[in-house]
C-alpha cells in the first residue's frame, strides 16, 4: 500500500505542471521518503497504464541547452558544474518555457564569474533572461547559483518541488565529481524522494567530501569586490530571492 500510494502521489504531483508521466519517469522522481527496491516499483507499475507521449519540445531545448553548455566549458574555466534544471531537466517543457541552469563555480568566484557570463551573453547576443526578467521562450536563464564550498542548500528551501527538482537535475558540464558532491551534501532530499536519491548516490564514494578545497584570502576579497556593485544594483529589485555571497537563488520558486 506504501509503494502504491507513493506512485499516486508521484502521479497527482507530476499533473500539478500539467505532466502525465510514465513508468520510468514515475521510477525516476518517486514521491516517497521510504526506499523501494527497483523489483518492488516495476512490479507494481505494471498496473499503470503507460498514457504518455513524447514531449515535441524537449529535444530542441535540450539540444540548445547542450549546444550553450559545451561553448561556456571553453570559455569559463571557473565553472564546475552547469546543470539543467525546470521544465526541461524534467522532460515535460512547453513551447513557451526557458531554459534553466544551476551553476556551481569554483570557491570564491561566483560573482566574477557571473558578472562574466552574463556580459559574454549580451556581447555574443544570446538570448539570456535578464534579472526579474519576464519568461520567454528559449531564453537561457542562470538562476541558481553555488560556491562549491558552499553546495548545501538552506533550510528554507528544503521542500518537495526543489528535492524533485535535485533527482531530475542533468549535468551538462562536471569536474571535479561536483555532481556527486553536490547530492551527497543534500541528502535532506531523500525525506522526500528516498528512493531516487539513493539510486544517484549509492555508486557514490563519500569520501569524496573529505577532500579539503584550499581556501585563498585574495580570492575573498576579489569576491567581495566583484558582489557588492551587483548587489547593490540589484537590491532594489530583490524580494522573495536569495542572494549572498556564495549562493544565489534568483528563482522565485525555489523559495516556496
Amino acid at each position: 500500500m506504501e509503494l502504491e500510494t507513493a506512485i499516486k502521489n508521484t502521479i497527482e504531483y507530476a499533473k500539478k505542471f500539467k505532466s502525465w508521466v510514465n513508468r520510468k519517469e514515475i521510477a525516476e522522481r518517486l514521491v516517497s521518503p521510504k526506499e523501494f527496491s527497483e523489483e518492488e516499483i516495476n512490479g507494481l507499475l505494471k498496473r499503470f497504464i503507460n498514457k504518455n507521449k513524447k514531449n515535441k519540445y524537449f529535444n530542441e531545448k535540450f539540444y540548445k541547452a547542450a549546444g550553450l553548455a559545451k561553448t561556456i566549458e571553453t570559455n569559463f574555466g571557473d565553472i564546475l558544474f552547469l546543470g539543467l534544471s525546470g521544465s526541461v531537466a524534467s522532460g515535460h517543457p512547453k513551447k513557451s518555457d526557458d531554459i534553466d541552469f544551476l551553476i556551481v563555480t569554483k570557491g570564491n568566484r561566483l560573482w566574477k564569474t557571473r558578472l562574466g557570463l552574463r556580459w559574454w551573453m549580451f556581447k555574443n547576443r544570446i538570448p539570456h533572461r535578464k534579472y526579474r526578467g519576464k519568461e520567454k521562450k528559449d531564453e537561457f536563464c542562470f538562476n541558481l547559483w553555488l560556491d562549491e564550498n558552499h553546495l548545501w542548500l538552506p533550510t528554507d528551501k528544503q521542500n518537495l518541488k526543489n528535492s524533485v527538482d535535485l533527482v531530475l537535475l542533468k549535468p551538462l558540464i562536471n569536474k571535479n565529481q561536483t555532481y556527486e558532491k553536490f547530492f551527497l551534501v543534500n541528502n535532506w532530499a531523500k525525506k522526500w524522494v528516498a528512493t531516487p536519491y539513493f539510486n544517484k548516490v549509492k555508486d557514490v564514494r563519500y569520501k569524496i567530501l573529505d577532500k579539503k578545497i584550499k581556501q585563498n584570502n585574495f580570492d575573498k576579497v576579489i569576491n567581495c569586490l566583484y558582489f557588492w556593485p551587483q548587489y547593490w544594483y540589484m537590491k532594489r529589485k530583490i524580494s522573495k530571492e536569495t542572494v549572498g555571497l556564495y549562493q544565489a537563488f534568483f528563482h522565485r520558486q525555489m523559495v516556496k
